[in-house]
Formats: C-alpha cells, sequence, structure tokens
C-alpha cells in the first residue's frame, strides 16, 4: 500500500528502523525455529555487530520485560486499531509494544495477543454501531465505517515490516517511472475558459 509510504519524514526514519528489527525479528522465526531470537536479541546482535557492546544492556533489559506482564502485546494490538491514513504512528508504535510483550510471550501468543485486542476492539465497536448509532455528543457510529476503518488499520499494521523494503524499492525505481499529466481541476479550467473569453 503506497499510502503506508505517505509519512513525515523523522515518521519515515523511525518507520525504517522498526521496520528493518520487526522484518529481522519475525524472519528469525521462521529461519531457525528452535534457536528463534527474541526482539531484543535482535537488538543486541545488531547492536554487537557494530561494536556497541554496552555490558549486556538486551539481557538486562529482556529480563526485566520477562518478570513484568505480557498485557504488551494486547496493548500494541489496540495500538494497531488506532492506526489511520493520516496517523500511522500508533501501528509503528504496536509494533515495538508486541515485540517487547514476546519478551515474555514468546513470539506466536504475543501475535495472537495483538490480534485478539485489534480484531476485539473492532468487533465491540461494531456491535456498538449496531446497538446504538449514536456515540459521544452526536457522533455517528455505522457498522459499515467501522469495518473499512478496521480493514484499513489491520492493512497499514500489517505492512509495518514491510516498509523499508517497500521504500527502498519505490525509491530505486522512482526515476524510471513515467507519470502521465495531471488532470486541470474543474475550477481552474472555469477560470481558464472567463481568461480565454476575456481576451477574444
Amino acid at each position: 500500500m503506497l499510502v503506508a509510504l505517505d509519512r513525515p519524514r523523522w515518521q519515515q526514519l523511525v518507520a525504517c528502523c522498526v521496520s528493518l528489527w520487526a522484518l529481522a525479528w519475525i524472519a528469525g522465526q521462521f529461519v531457525d525455529p528452535d534457536d528463534a531470537p527474541s526482539a531484543l536479541g535482535v537488538l543486541g546482535d545488531l547492536a554487537a555487530r557494530f561494536g556497541m557492546t554496552g555490558g549486556g544492556w538486551a539481557e538486562r533489559v529482556t529480563e526485566t520485560w520477562q518478570h513484568s506482564g505480557g498485557g504488551l502485546a494486547l496493548f500494541g494490538g489496540l495500538l494497531w486499531a488506532a492506526t489511520t491514513e493520516r496517523g500511522q504512528l500508533p501501528a509503528l508504535l504496536g509494533w515495538v509494544a508486541v515485540m517487547l510483550g514476546a519478551e515474555r510471550l514468546g513470539y506466536r501468543p504475543a501475535m495472537l495477543a495483538a490480534l485478539a485486542g485489534m480484531v476485539g476492539f473492532v468487533l465491540l465497536l461494531w456491535i456498538t454501531a449496531h446497538l446504538s448509532r449514536r456515540f459521544l455528543d452526536g457522533t455517528t457510529l455505522f457498522p459499515n465505517d467501522v469495518v473499512r476503518a478496521g480493514v484499513t488499520a489491520a492493512a497499514l499494521a500489517a505492512v509495518v515490516p514491510l516498509y523499508a523494503p517497500m521504500l527502498f524499492l519505490t525509491r530505486l525505481g522512482n526515476p524510471y517511472l513515467t507519470k502521465g499529466p495531471r488532470p486541470v481541476p474543474a475550477q481552474r479550467r472555469e477560470e481558464t475558459q472567463i481568461t480565454d473569453r476575456e481576451r477574444a
């Protein structure tokens, strides 16, 4: 989805970092399932490759998260559900929360908890829309709009790990694409016709 690439520049940098982190973490689950790296383990390995050992900070943070609750994965799913085309930052924060929650729960339970949180929230809104369409000071809640917003949020959250490769391929192919002429807006077209008549 090209709309996922439409972000402010600072958010593009954050999205690339989170995308590469999530992609490496997910790939590790399939490449070596028996000894799959944790999300913080991926960061620790990356830091070690650049010579930033930092005295085992990744291990200490991992121990801290493992002794905390696994509610971060559920919270990550709620952040995924809050993602919109104009507000894509929650998807990034959701992935960070899910990866940190996976330090205690593991990859599959954390992903399932996040998906359950997102789907459960959208389902709750959908049921609320059917029961009462009036919602918070005259704002209307329509079931079709709830489903559409939920699908958009899920799609934008799902492409976060693929963001960095998508951005790279888009930037690589941009010079070779030919863009057609943009249609003239109706108002400008009318103004141009009036100007032509005045000149005649």
